[in-house]
């Protein structure tokens, strides 16, 4: 649709050219006005404060603007319509230079889908077989910041994309209201020239110098629109097969960590296994100790696996939520600029389709609370073990020796069990962040998703219909009805 209004659009200057002629004359008047220069009207300005600080009443800024001499205020307004000029031009040798760049561009998106493509067929879990648990750790967090930052600039793009469907518009609107605005001036500079100060003279003549740049700048970007529009799809692609790729190598990773933390574990933070007689090494203290410790790995791993679920899941959310802000400010853009036109009534049902489609994890207040109370539990256990004197039964049936060598290994199992409860802590910590962190985007992203869908249900609902309704539709309504029930 865009690529049929830009070929509408490119010959715009032409299709307009009587119109512009109001534009023409104005630049004939102008044709001996050279633009005063920002760095002296930023002089004119300073001057003119200084001394009217010594002279004024020193009240506060805004008495000083609401009582500001028309002078100043003509100094204001042209500087403002100066830096305006300043901006415009940056903004078309910047469209003319990524013109000439486009084709270099493009080959180098293709490049890197082509690159995207061939990722997806590695086997990623042999090319991690060989690495350590710190390396995959690292791989996994580098791997989540290149799947937050693709997720962001996907959403920009698609913006872009959005956006770029009412170019043809906004770029009539503003060639009407800068013709409109020039011919107004003309007309003013003509009758009222001999009464105007020099300073407001300045103020029109610079207007029109930026009512022209506004004028072909959207020119410019209408010549150019059908190649950016090309390399933003081009640039979607090649995000969507990285992020397919990224998710892949997230689907290896996360369950690979899994494994070689639980293979690990005991390594890391010291194991259960104690070097004692057999006739204390299967003492049932030692056992029962050993198996509060096993209790503790195990509720070690699933926190850590939930946190890399839930790390993935808030990025997810985050990426939506962005989205949706991106589309919320494009719906309404597009509403004020089309508001009431069929073309608005197609772009909203493809918006309404695009809104997105996120399924909420349920009963996050719960596991909140939840982890909250683990974390509780796991501090005052920790602190009972640090003040915990080791006593054994009076009938324990053992030697001095043999008590000794039994109180000896319950400390052992107990020190191990302290750092077991310290990581799970750490983890729990991480675990608690990231739950809030998702329960407040999935409220934010549900908020405004069904404000999203409330705007665009309303603006279709009272879009008129491709065809008004006549005496003939009336007519074949009947009919119509009766070949609808009957198929």
């Amino acid at each position: 649709m865009l690529a049929v209004f830009t070929r509408l659009f490119r010959s715009l200057p032409q299709a307009l050219l009587l119109a512009l002629l109001p534009m023409a004359v104005a630049q004939a008047q102008t044709s001996g006005f050279s633009l005063p220069g920002i760095g002296d009207l930023e002089k004119q300005l300073a001057g003119d404060g200084g001394e009217s600080g010594e002279g004024g009443n020193g009240g506060d800024g805004a008495s000083d603007t609401a009582g500001e001499d028309p002078e100043r205020e003509a100094l204001r307004q042209t500087l403002t319509l100066r830096r305006e000029i300043d901006n415009n031009r940056e903004q078309i040798d910047t469209l003319s230079e990524r013109r000439r760049k486009a084709p270099v561009e493009r080959d180098r998106l293709q490049a890197q889908l082509a690159k995207a493509r061939q990722d997806a067929q590695l086997d990623w879990r042999a090319r991690y077989q060989d690495l350590t648990l710190a390396a995959l750790v690292e791989e996994l967090s580098q791997q989540l910041e290149a799947l937050e930052e693709n997720q962001q600039t996907l959403a920009k793009v698609s913006g872009e994309l959005t956006r770029a469907q009412t170019l043809p518009e906004r770029a009539q609107s503003t060639i009407s209201d800068s013709l409109a605005r020039t011919d107004e001036i003309r007309r003013r500079l003509n009758q009222e020239n001999d009464s105007l100060s020099e300073a407001e003279t300045t103020r029109l003549r610079t207007e029109l110098a930026a009512l022209e740049s506004r004028v072909e700048l959207r020119n410019q970007e209408l010549s150019v629109a059908s190649t950016l529009e090309e390399l933003a799809r081009l640039r979607k692609r090649v995000l969507e097969a990285q992020t397919e790729v990224i998710q892949t190598r997230l689907d290896v990773l996360q369950p690979m960590i899994n494994e070689r933390r639980g293979e690990s574990l005991s390594a890391e933070i010291g194991d259960d296994r104690l070097d004692l007689p057999e006739s204390v090494e299967d003492h049932p203290l030692l056992e029962a100790a050993r198996q509060r410790n096993e209790a503790v790995r195990d509720q070690l791993k699933d926190t850590a696996s939930d946190v890399n679920n839930l790390i993935r899941e808030v990025i997810n959310a985050e990426t939506q939520l962005d989205r949706a802000r991106s589309l919320s400010s494009t719906v309404n853009d597009q509403i004020e600029m089309l508001d009431g036109s069929l073309l608005l009534s197609r772009i909203l049902y493809e918006q309404q389709k695009s809104l997105p489609q996120f399924t909420p994890r349920e009963g996050l207040d719960k596991q909140i609370t939840e982890a909250r109370l683990a974390q509780f539990d796991i501090r005052q256990t920790l602190q009972e073990l640090e003040n915990r004197e080791i006593k054994l039964p009076e009938d324990s049936g053992l030697d001095d020796q043999q008590k000794a060598q039994l109180r000896d290994g319950l400390q052992r199992l107990i020190d191990n069990r302290v750092d077991l409860l310290n990581q799970l802590d750490q983890e729990l910590g991480r675990k608690l962040n990231i739950l809030v962190r998702l329960n407040l985007s999935q409220e934010q992203l549900n908020k405004l998703t069904r404000n999203l869908h409330d705007i665009i249900s309303e603006q279709t609902f009272w879009m008129p219909s491709t065809q008004p309704l006549s005496l003939a539709w009336f007519a074949e309504f009947p009919g119509q009805v009766v070949d609808q029930i009957n198929t």
